[in-house]
């Protein structure tokens, strides 16, 4: 019993002594020094200099915002001071103590002073006017009187019209200023209010605070560095590029396009991020220290019959492929407690390719090494300098890299698709930049001529951007002949096909030329082609791949000033044969037959 009641001695007396403690518990808001966008979410830095007295304390950072994560809070320090444990609290307050509500209280407040002294102003001027016109009938009666008795002159009946006039102009138009600003006053008003109103949304009636409980060893000042996840934040890249090939020279087809790399950031945390080392990544915040664990996967036979009528395989096609993936994403960032949707979901994998045939298995793993590709990647961009980015609901630009890309400018043109010849450039990223997949818009000689859309480049890899049209470049095909024969029990068509390029420039210019043939892998039909000229393209890389699919493809040179008569003309001539009692039919990639 004695030890009972010294042990609740002592606690009385440890909760009397942190009771009085949390008196002197110095509260700061600290400094927003850093912070990483990723996609939906922040990672904020708020850095605290205090001094602290050696030995255990207790320090409050205030004014978190609605949309942190709680549980993603963490602090660090220097290395005499140790943070024993940090916890987020929230309390119900009565009014809005952030600096930036009272400046918009204080601002109300002033503008419904002046609507008042405005008003009353007004309504001051009025009893003036109602007065002058009581006075104003008076005299006209009075002159009236005098008029009859033939006691009044001209010069008083003319003081006092003027005298009229000008007190009426005088009212109108005092009342007409004090009414504009009444009216502008509460414009301004209303302005003020919805931005309080926006500024203390679902919040005006909770502040947050973590609570960071820190041991010290020295006398030196403490430097703390408190990290936490956001919501309401994100970022996409977009992209401008800009070409100047109308000052290539004529022997000449290279050039720098100047690539201006950016991010457009929307944040809405609920705090505004003054000055600071900003970040973008591609990664996944995930505060999941624990790895999930691989359990033992029981396998058994069945029926195929059945197998077959539950249902197709649980993966198959891009989509599924997607789903798979987002679903592995967000179970990861569950940790440990996740661990049974992780497994469930590897072992609907395997059971995929235990079951499935060797063209599904390749479509799928081809379906998920393109999303590994081009949304598995994580990459952080550090901007220079210090930014500031306000928690608003529209989008904000920041520039991420300018990077002057070496190109190869060349002409395409595709007469089978389009009658219009095409500027493309063969770019080169040689920066120490990774180019995200996204939108550009396109702009050749400063001005802008359509957006296209940039794959992901990665550094040292080279990929093509069109530049819109050329209309000084004209091109015509035409089918010039058509020839039938039957032999034997096959029928031969013979094509002739004749290109027409126009060059309307006063220079040389290169231009790729893209025609095609049909093919198969039908042994029944048989495709030849007959001749061309000039040569096709003897490129290696061309030879091995689009030509075995039927693909023309001319490299040209056009000389200046070629139209009409001395246009550039290409021809070429094919033959298909294949069974007389048959026809000719196209078969379209993806659509089953």
């Amino acid at each position: 019993m004695k030890n009972l009641t010294q042990l609740l001695m002592a606690v009385a007396l440890t909760a009397t002594v942190a009771s009085a403690a949390c008196a002197d518990v110095p509260t700061t808001t600290g400094t927003i020094s850093k912070v990483t966008v990723y996609r939906g979410q922040a990672l904020v830095t708020r850095t605290v200099n205090v001094d602290l007295p050696p030995g255990a304390s207790e320090l409050i950072v205030k004014d978190l915002p609605a949309m942190i994560v709680p549980e993603s809070i963490y602090a660090q320090t220097s290395d005499d001071t140790k943070v024993l444990s940090v916890r987020y609290r929230e309390k119900a307050v009565r009014e809005d103590t952030r600096e930036e509500v009272k400046q918009l209280d204080t601002q109300i407040e002033d503008v419904q002073h002046q609507i008042k002294y405005a008003e009353s102003e007004h309504k001051h001027l009025e009893m003036q006017w109602q007065m002058f016109e009581k006075l104003k009938d008076f005299t006209l009666a009075a002159v009236n009187s005098d008029l009859n008795r033939g006691l009044l002159t001209f010069e008083p009946v003319k003081s006092l019209t003027q005298l009229i006039e000008t007190k009426g102009l005088e009212y109108y138009q005092q009342r007409m200023e004090l009414e504009d600003k009444i009216a502008g006053l509460k414009k301004e008003q209303d302005l003020l209010d919805r931005k309080r109103s926006e500024l203390v949304a679902g919040q005006s009636r909770t502040e947050r605070e973590a609570v960071l409980f820190l041991s010290k060893a020295g006398d030196k000042s403490v430097a703390v560095e408190l990290n936490y996840l956001v919501g309401g934040a994100n970022w996409q890249q977009q992209y401008n590029l800009r070409a100047n090939p109308e000052n290539l020279s004529d022997d000449s087809q290279e050039s720098n396009v100047l690539i201006e790399y950016n991010a457009v950031v929307n944040q809405t945390s609920g705090e505004d991020w003054d000055g600071v080392e900003l970040s973008l990544s591609t990664a996944e915040p995930t505060m999941v220290a624990s790895a999930p664990v691989l359990e033992p996967m029981f396998v058994a036979l069945s029926n195929p019959a059945q197998t077959q009528q539950a249902g197709p395989p649980p993966f198959f096609g891009a989509a599924q492929a997607r789903q798979y993936q987002q679903s592995r994403k967000a179970n990861i960032k569950k940790g440990i407690a996740a661990n049974t949707e992780l497994n469930e979901l590897a072992i609907n994998n395997q059971a995929f390719f235990f079951n499935a045939g060797q063209k599904e298995l390749q479509e799928f793993q081809q379906q998920m090494a393109e999303i590994s590709r081009t949304e598995g990647i994580s990459v952080t961009y550090d901007l220079p300098g210090r930014l500031t980015l306000p928690s608003r609901s529209d989008q904000q630009l920041v520039s991420i890299a300018s990077i002057a890309a070496k190109a190869d400018f060349t002409l395409i043109a595709t007469p089978l698709l389009t009658d219009y010849v095409y500027l493309q450039a063969d770019l080169l990223n040689d920066s120490e930049t990774v180019l995200l997949p996204g939108q550009a818009g396109m702009f050749r000689n400063g001005r802008f001529v359509g957006r296209s859309r940039l794959p992901q480049v990665t550094i040292g890899e080279r990929f093509t951007a069109g530049f819109g049209i050329d209309s000084q470049i004209q091109v015509i095909r035409e089918l010039e002949n058509k020839k039938t024969r039957i032999q034997g029990g096959n029928r031969i068509d013979t094509y002739d096909y004749r290109i027409t390029l126009s060059n309307y420039k006063n220079k040389f210019i290169e231009l790729q030329l893209l025609d095609r043939l049909a093919y198969t892998d039908d042994a029944s039909i048989k495709i030849e082609l007959e001749k061309t000229e000039p040569e096709l393209s003897t490129n290696s890389e061309y030879l091995r791949t689009a030509r075995k699919k039927g693909i023309l493809c001319w490299n040209m040179k056009l000389a200046p000033n070629t139209v009409d008569q001395d246009a550039t003309v290409v021809k070429y001539s094919f033959t298909m044969e294949y069974d007389r009692n048959m026809q000719i039919e196209p078969r379209r990639a993806g659509v089953p037959q």
